[in-house]
């Protein structure tokens, strides 16, 4: 089996807009283009794309798979970019924002399904509140668990990873760290419906991101994993390994600890430097960092975790890191 599963979105070939430049830091490319692109990258294997913001029709996508010999790895469900989404998805007042939410996730299902996905990414990252005295916790809770969970009924065979982040873009976000997913993923019981951690959201959680690993892995809920950075105040969505090094090695080598054989979907946005050389640098990275893991992971460094010997772990780090 191939240990270097990489994916990316296509986010290091978009004009990456921010608020404070709307129109972005270079020109938007067709979606012929950002695949001709994402070919060009020496190690990237597949493939996630949005449903229905970057295509709404897999015929818009299989020629364009069977041209590059990517994979098509993931499908996001577009629960965010739309400005009728603004009060929510599945916890929005309205319920016919609500139930829009829904039928278009059960359509991205179908999609998926025939573009023979791995999985479906859920976000809801719209679901969330701004200031206190806003949300009804409890109503608003349970029509999430009631909304993911007439998705997931809908095609009990395609597999759904929810994703988790703190913030942004509401202040607070419902689902926001790892033992929220969990709690989440618990009252769903749904066989289908597991977790996405991404490394970034899970340092901006200020969580300890190889612990979530273990965590949604004992569970058997780790159904997608994210690769990117940040200085752990905000989603800056960095080339992995660029500021934390060592909660980036400890991150792949729990995976490898708990047996990951999925892919290693790049997330990152290099809004001022170049996309292509951003996203082929990622992807050496991710594979540098999985041989790393593997050479550290001997049996004197798990009898060093095993009795909590941080100096005989980190002496052998250091010697595997820097030598």
């Amino acid at each position: 089996m191939d240990k270097y599963k990489i994916a990316s979105g296509f986010a290091p070939f978009s004009p990456c807009a921010d608020r404070f430049n709307v129109a972005g830091y270079r020109d938007p490319l067709s979606l012929d283009e950002q695949f001709s692109a994402a070919a060009r990258i020496q190690g990237l294997e597949g493939v996630g794309l949005d449903y229905p913001y970057q295509f709404a029709k897999p015929s818009e996508v299989q020629p364009l798979l069977g041209k590059t010999g990517l994979r098509f790895v993931t499908l996001e469900i577009g629960l965010y970019p739309d400005r009728k989404w603004r009060n929510g998805t599945y916890t929005a007042p309205d319920p016919g924002i609500r139930r829009e939410a829904i039928e278009m996730s059960k359509r991205a299902l179908e999609v998926a399904a025939e573009l023979g996905a791995e999985d479906v990414l859920l976000w809801p990252g719209q679901d969330g509140f701004d200031y206190p005295f806003q949300s009804d916790y409890g109503r608003f809770w349970k029509l999430l668990v009631e909304g993911i969970g007439e998705v997931a009924a809908h095609r009990p065979d395609v597999r759904i990873a929810i994703e988790y982040k703190r913030q942004e873009p509401r202040a607070h976000c419902y689902v926001r760290n790892a033992g929220v997913l969990l709690s989440l993923l618990h009252e769903l019981g749904l066989d289908n419906v597991g977790g996405c951690i991404d490394l970034g959201h899970s340092l901006a959680a200020g969580e300890n991101p190889g612990e979530a690993v273990v965590l949604l892995s004992r569970a058997g809920k780790l159904f997608q994993v994210h690769i990117n950075d940040n200085y752990r105040d905000w989603d800056h969505d960095l080339i992995v390994g660029s500021v934390t090094f060592w909660e980036t090695l400890e991150f792949f080598y729990w995976l490898r600890r708990c047996g990951w054989q999925g892919w290693y979907i790049l997330d990152i946005f290099p809004y001022r430097i170049d996309g292509g050389q951003a996203l082929q640098e990622g992807v050496d990275r991710t594979r540098f960092l999985i041989d790393l893991a593997e050479r550290v992971d001997t049996e004197a460094f798990r009898g060093s975790l095993e009795r909590a010997d941080v100096i005989a772990a980190g002496r052998e780090l250091w010697q595997k890191a820097f030598k």
